[in-house]
């Protein structure tokens, strides 16, 4: 967001002078458009990438949909150079996704492709189902806020399962990796389960004709 600054200390009245990408200038000047947001919902986000995308989208928040180019993703997220598109993939829009789609319903990303040798990326596209105007983000209540996360998350089809898992564990503050876990002991269970059965049904059927043995 922030691109130059420069401290003045030398003098009466200590100031700073900050310079503002020109596509963060809406973030400050039109207050009115996007602080709409509850500040619960904002401090309850981990990944610093999540929170200013999380800002950023609010801003479009009755358009329902907001598009980047790759240029200005990575100056607005402050992403590092160095990184590379898989490392922006697992480290950036993973845990933007996991983190805002129980708070935008429908949340969809799509990278935009140029032309030329192995189609570069250049381009972020995001949409979401458009807010009301005028409406408020207050909280209605913590199971009402939790349904309609979990919701969310649930009816989402750009997720996969394990994103899904993941995103549950985030808005529930357990340690990522629980539901997946809950799911595999469930599913040993149940496997262990159908194999008692099988065992059980096989003994059955020893027993049945052992006594038809003894009769014929």
């Amino acid at each position: 967001m922030f691109t130059d600054f420069e401290i003045h200390g030398e003098v009466d009245n200590p100031y700073v002078d900050i310079k503002v990408h020109e596509k963060a200038l809406p973030l400050l000047n039109n207050l009115e458009s996007w602080v709409r947001f509850s500040l619960t919902e904002f401090r309850d986000l981990n990944s610093s990438y999540a929170k200013t995308m999380f800002r950023l989208l609010k801003q479009y928040r009755t358009q329902g949909w907001a598009e980047f180019s790759k240029e200005d993703f990575l100056e607005l997220l402050d992403i590092p150079k160095s990184y590379r598109q898989t490392n922006i993939n697992q480290f950036v829009l993973k845990p933007i996704k996991e983190e805002l789609t129980p708070l935008f319903k429908g949340l969809t990303i799509r990278k935009k492709y140029g032309k030329g040798r192995g189609k570069p990326v250049i381009g972020y596209r995001f949409t979401w189902k458009a807010e009301i105007n005028h409406a408020d983000d207050f909280s209605k209540g913590k199971q009402e806020d939790l349904r309609i996360k979990l919701f969310n998350i649930e009816h989402n089809g750009e997720l996969t399962q394990k994103e899904k898992w993941r995103a549950k564990d985030r808005i529930l503050n357990l340690p990522l990796g629980t539901h997946e876990a809950d799911f595999k002991k469930q599913q040993q269970t149940e496997k262990e389960e159908a194999e008692k059965q099988s065992i059980s049904n096989e003994l059955k059927q020893d027993l049945l004709e052992n006594l038809q043995n003894l009769f014929d």
